[in-house]
């Protein structure tokens, strides 16, 4: 009967097991693939035949790995350090969860070789899709994840030898405590871009605070704090738009040209007002110059647009006060 009992158990813990597995693959398509992008819209256009987001590709090993070294060196700690740990951490589960649940995964160089495949599948479809940057420094950080996700198997399967239920509770135990600090890391730092983080949680009662005393005229405001950035949308949701700030060159002739980086980007959060103003710039002709405006609205905000915002800066905050929407765009 207590054969049958843990039997009855470990089958039970194994589909919890499969589960957490399920979801870790859920959550990994969304930070690889839809960390900028909203999956509907990625989908109707496809349907349109509107693939027309940013993307970019490099076949050059460690060629963005030392640029990232090279960002941290420049005392952009943060940025660098997380390109390079997040494609790694990314991707240390699913080194633990295949040799773990599929038996022909047990040796590394099969955990390895799913790795590789499924690393690639993610960075072809970026390109393919046109929803980011597809790097082969990116598969590297990823085996090398994968590669250290085994490695902590095996620790656990030397410690545990043949006892199944104390794998599958140090998985699951393993895999809360995971899920819980990743959840925490983000919505504290990629909570906005991600569509997962409100001006109005309480973590962020400073931002809601502003945005009432700005929208009541509580600040003065002055040339100071007030600027103008340029960029293509990545996200938006009711409270903010995430944009990849662009660098604008002036030619001779007045013309601006942006540029943008889509390889190392450069990403800006701009809160929305309920008093921000929408406009459109519609034509423009050879050189660039607009041939007509019209108003708009929170609806013609759409991924990929490029726009222009007049800005308030307010305690290391962006606000929107107007948003200029580009419908086209000499590059």
């Amino acid at each position: 009967m207590e054969k049958v009992n843990n039997s009855k158990k470990e089958k039970i813990l194994k589909i919890i097991c499969y589960m957490i597995f399920i979801i870790y693959l859920l959550c990994l398509t969304k930070i690889v693939l839809f960390k900028y992008n909203n999956l509907k819209q990625v989908i109707e256009n496809i349907l349109n035949g509107e693939l027309n987001g940013f993307r970019s590709i490099n076949i050059i090993p460690l060629n963005s790995i030392v640029d990232f070294i090279k960002i941290i060196s420049e005392g952009y700690f943060a940025r660098g350090f997380n390109n390079i740990i997040g494609n790694v951490l990314v991707f240390s589960p699913l080194g633990y969860f295949l040799p773990m649940l599929f038996k022909k995964t047990k040796k590394v160089r099969y955990t390895m070789l799913f790795s590789l495949i499924i690393s690639l599948i993610y960075e072809s479809l970026q390109y393919i899709l046109y929803l980011g940057s597809a790097d082969i420094d990116d598969v590297i950080l990823n085996l090398l994840g994968a590669f250290i996700g085994f490695g902590f198997y095996k620790i656990i399967d030397n410690y545990a030898k043949e006892k199944l239920n104390i794998k599958y509770y140090l998985t699951i135990i393993i895999s809360a405590i995971g899920f819980a600090i990743a959840g925490y890391l983000a919505v504290d730092y990629f909570g906005i871009m991600f569509g997962i983080r409100s001006k109005n949680n309480t973590y962020n009662n400073d931002v809601n605070n502003i945005i009432e005393s700005l929208e009541n005229d509580k600040v003065m405001i002055s040339s100071d704090n007030e600027s103008d950035i340029w960029g293509d949308i990545i996200s938006f949701n009711e409270e903010s738009v995430t944009i990849n700030k662009t660098t604008v060159i002036n030619l001779e002739n007045g013309v601006g040209i942006a540029v943008t980086n889509t390889k190392n980007m450069d990403l800006k959060t701009i809160y929305l007002l309920s008093s921000t103003i929408y406009t459109q710039k519609d034509i423009y002709d050879v050189n660039g110059d607009k041939v007509e405006i019209k108003p708009g609205t929170k609806e013609n905000l759409k991924v990929d647009k490029h726009i222009n915002l007049k800005i308030y800066e307010l305690e290391g905050n962006l606000y929107a006060r107007e948003i200029i929407i580009n419908n086209y765009l000499f590059k």
